[in-house]
């Protein structure tokens, strides 16, 4: 592979990786204002809140968990594999 090869690799892996960011940036603004469980508030602005509250996004749709239901939920499958 020579340096045109590799400069056109890094540079479409750039572009790649510079629409995967912004794709998930514009996903963030239709995040939810609670959990889709147990309908707790979210604040967005906690540090906390933020790093221990689990987001799924399937296809364009966005929700939100809580710790505790995500807790319940994987003692109901573990309680369901026994």
């Amino acid at each position: 592979m020579n340096r045109q090869q590799r400069r056109a690799l890094a540079k479409s892996t750039d572009t790649d990786s510079a629409e995967s960011i912004s794709e998930q940036m514009s996903l963030f603004g239709k995040l939810p204002n609670k959990c889709n469980t147990c309908d707790n508030a979210f604040d967005k602005q906690d540090r906390e809140m933020v790093s221990t509250w689990n987001v799924v996004v399937i296809q364009e749709t966005v929700r939100l968990f809580c710790p505790e239901c995500i807790q319940k939920t994987k003692e109901a499958l573990e309680n369901e594999r026994e």
